[in-house]
């Protein structure tokens, strides 16, 4: 999946002193804590990856990148690190290579999930179409898996199915575990969907945070339109998401869209008020 929206800066010179953070999901909070030592595990034009212990896992991005569990957002990214450089954090400075990153005073992305979609299954009917060509074969199994709430079944099907860092049938996956989530009681089987999954450890990674409930920023703004009803809303935020790489944004629209139509969600659950979704450090 590439991280950043099609409008990413491009890169400048090097930054006298540490780069401000503009704001860090939650993966990245329970990762680069003081102490963490890891490396580079990839570089991209928008960003890089940092790997440390297990399956601990995040990315660092430029300024146009949405917010997201494992996204850690900078003001700008004017010097990459190469790859297999040294990350470390050490007084509340991410260090990669050359560059540094202070992690305090930025915004926490902590999303919540709506207590209920409010769109009808029309709404939904569009979005909710193959996304990828390697997923034709199994879409309509995987429809009748969703419908039936067998998510083991449909995690079987999807899971590793295409190619890239996050395949196209987990980021489906994503979406699906992402709705399911709704319901808080379905969460610790989500989980262990998401840990068992056979791929990519960094679509495992981003399929742990689906399972309990947080996704990049488009994610949300699509579940949030449903549950007001705001179909001019859902179509805004499907646009933006499925903007997201070649065909990762798509393939999550369409999970939402099967799960949002599929699974029975609960309505009445009593949940606590909803957070802001971006709060201060």
């Amino acid at each position: 999946m590439r991280l950043a929206p099609e409008t990413a800066r491009p890169h400048g010179t090097a930054a006298a002193g540490p780069l401000s953070a503009v704001s860090v999901g939650q993966a990245v909070l329970e990762a680069a804590s003081e102490g963490f030592a890891g490396r580079v595990a990839g570089v991209f034009r928008d960003g890089f990856y940092v790997s440390g212990s297990s399956e601990t896992l995040f990315a660092v991005l430029g300024p146009g990148a949405w917010p997201g569990p494992l996204h850690l957002v900078v003001v700008e990214l004017p010097d990459l690190p190469g790859r297999h450089d040294r990350v470390s954090v050490g007084g509340g400075v991410l260090t990669a290579g050359r560059l540094t990153v202070r992690l305090d005073g930025c915004e926490l992305w902590a999303p919540s999930l709506p207590e209920h979609l409010g769109a009808d299954s029309r709404a939904w009917q569009d979005l909710a179409a193959c996304p990828a060509p390697e997923l034709a074969t199994v879409w309509e199994a995987v429809t009748g898996d969703v419908g039936r709430g067998d998510l083991t079944a449909a995690t079987r099907r999807l899971q590793g199915r295409g190619t890239g860092l996050t395949p196209s049938g987990d980021d489906v996956l994503a979406g699906i575990l992402l709705v399911g989530a709704i319901d808080p009681s379905r969460r610790p089987d989500l989980a262990h969907l998401a840990l068992e999954a056979r791929t990519t450890r960094l679509s495992r990674a981003f399929l742990r945070w689906a399972a309990a409930g947080h996704s990049i920023q488009p994610s949300h703004a699509l579940l949030d339109a449903s549950a007001s009803g705001d179909h001019a809303g859902m179509r805004e935020a499907a646009a933006s998401l499925a903007g997201v790489g070649a065909t990762s944004g798509r393939a999550l629209v369409a999970g939402i869209a099967l799960a949002a139509t599929g699974l029975a969600l609960t309505s009445a659950r009593t949940m606590t008020p909803r957070p802001a979704d971006v709060r201060r450090r």
